[in-house]
């Protein structure tokens, strides 16, 4: 605990008198387990002022004490669902030895490559030109 002096007054008048009047400040340390209680008790009541007056509080030192909490538990929960979820496509359908891309007709393919190459193509692309292209920028 830290006690420090906060405010000295002069000497009071009157004669022979030499007091000075001391007020003490302290500072209280709050254990994790003191913190996480109160924050707790903040989470089920309506009004964290009350709770943090309770304690001898103000609610401006609760409200970060509450924050850390959940940051902490955000991170113990581990990343969330993936951004990225992969897609399968049906096989093309066509008579034997044509391939098709299953989405003809006008439009865009674009294919990022490993190695930051993309390659983008109208959709209407042969698909055996499309596969020459892409061996020869993978290397294959």
């Amino acid at each position: 605990m830290h006690v420090g002096l906060e405010h000295c007054i002069g000497p009071m008048s009157g004669p022979g008198l030499n007091t000075h009047v001391v007020v003490a400040g302290t500072r209280r340390s709050w254990s994790r387990e003191e913190k996480r209680a109160i924050v707790d008790e903040a989470e089920r009541s309506p009004s964290v002022s009350a709770v943090a007056r309770r304690h001898g509080l103000t609610p401006s030192l609760v409200f970060p004490w509450r924050r850390e909490f959940w940051d902490e538990e955000r991170a113990a929960a581990g990343p969330g669902e993936p951004a990225f979820v992969p897609l399968a496509l049906p096989a093309p359908t066509g008579p034997a030895g044509e391939t098709r891309f299953p989405f003809v007709g006008s439009g865009v393919i674009e294919i990022e490559l490993a190695g930051g190459h993309r390659v983008r193509a109208d959709a209407t692309i042969d698909p055996a030109l499309l596969r020459g292209l892409i061996k020869m920028l993978v290397g294959r």
